[in-house]
């Protein structure tokens, strides 16, 4: 299986003439390859970790309105 994988990606790379690809490939492998581990909010202040898990831990869609009461709000802004 793993073989398999190597040798997909392997023909999958050698194929393909997009640069850009080809560095956001390795600017991925490079990143999860990375020995130190590093995390992406590594950088960030510990008020702005805070407000990232604040932000994250909101639950999704509880300021969501109907499609009814959308058009309603909108109403004048359709009209000629």
């Amino acid at each position: 299986m793993l073989a398999d994988i190597k040798k997909e990606l392997i023909e999958k790379i050698s194929s393909t003439n997009d640069e850009n690809l080809l560095i956001l490939l390795n600017t991925d492998y490079d990143y999860f390859m990375d020995e130190n581990k590093n995390d992406v909010t590594d950088e960030l202040s510990a008020e702005d970790k805070a407000e990232l898990i604040s932000l994250v831990s909101e639950p999704f869609g509880n300021q969501t309105i109907s499609q009814k009461e959308f058009d309603e709000a909108i109403v004048e802004w359709r009209t000629k």
